[in-house]
C-alpha cells in the first residue's frame, strides 16, 4: 500500500473542509415559516370603567410570501387584575411588510382580530365579543438563522364597541417575542 503524500493530504482536507464548510443556499422570506411565542403588555384606553393594565401571552406562526410580505395568525391572552378583574382572549391574522437590513428587520402592517372580553363592571361578569381592526409596527433582531427576537407594538380599534359594558374603542399591546425559523422547502 501507498502511503500519501503531505500534498496529497492537503489537497483532500481542504477540498473536505470546503464541502462541509460550503455556504447554505440563500433564502428570503418567502422560503421560512416560524413558531412564536410572545410576553407583554395590554391596556384598555378610553374606558375608565375597566382595569387598564394586562399582562399579556400569545403564541402563533408565520409564512413568507414573498421576499418583503408576510402572513402571521395570533393566539393571545391578557389578564388584567384589579378589583373586578378583565380578561381579553384574541385570535387574529396580520400581513406586514419586512425592511430587510440585515440582522436588523423592522416592519409594519395591518391586521383583524375577533376579541373575547369576560368584564365585570358591578352587575355580574359580562362576555363580549368584538371586531378588531390593528395595525403593527416592529423591529425583528435575527440571532441566527434559527432564532429571532422581536418586540412589536399594535394599537387596536374595536369599531362596534362603543357602549360603556364593552372593552373600550381602543385597546395598546406591546411584546417582546421569541421566534424560530423553519426553511419551508
Amino acid at each position: 500500500m501507498r502511503t500519501p503524500s503531505p500534498a496529497g493530504l492537503l489537497a483532500a482536507l481542504l477540498f473536505g473542509t470546503a464541502l462541509l464548510g460550503a455556504p447554505s443556499p440563500a433564502s428570503a422570506y418567502e422560503d421560512q415559516a416560524t413558531l412564536f411565542v410572545d410576553l407583554g403588555y395590554g391596556a384598555a384606553l378610553a374606558n375608565d370603567a375597566l382595569p387598564t393594565h394586562g399582562a399579556q401571552l400569545g403564541l402563533g406562526g408565520s409564512w413568507g410570501l414573498n421576499d418583503a410580505w408576510t402572513l402571521r395568525g395570533r393566539l393571545s391572552y391578557a389578564a388584567h387584575p384589579a378589583d373586578r378583574p378583565m380578561h381579553v382572549a384574541m385570535a387574529g391574522v396580520e400581513v406586514f411588510y419586512l425592511l430587510d437590513i440585515v440582522q436588523l428587520v423592522p416592519f409594519f402592517g395591518l391586521g383583524i382580530d375577533g376579541l373575547a372580553t369576560v368584564s365585570d363592571l358591578g352587575a355580574g361578569s359580562v362576555l363580549d365579543v368584538d371586531l378588531a381592526l390593528h395595525a403593527i409596527v416592529g423591529l425583528d433582531y435575527l440571532v441566527n438563522r434559527r432564532v429571532v427576537v422581536g418586540v412589536d407594538v399594535r394599537p387596536y380599534i374595536l369599531p362596534l364597541a362603543f357602549d360603556a359594558e364593552t372593552l373600550a374603542p381602543v385597546y395598546l399591546s406591546a411584546s417582546v417575542r421569541l421566534s424560530i425559523v423553519f426553511e419551508r422547502y
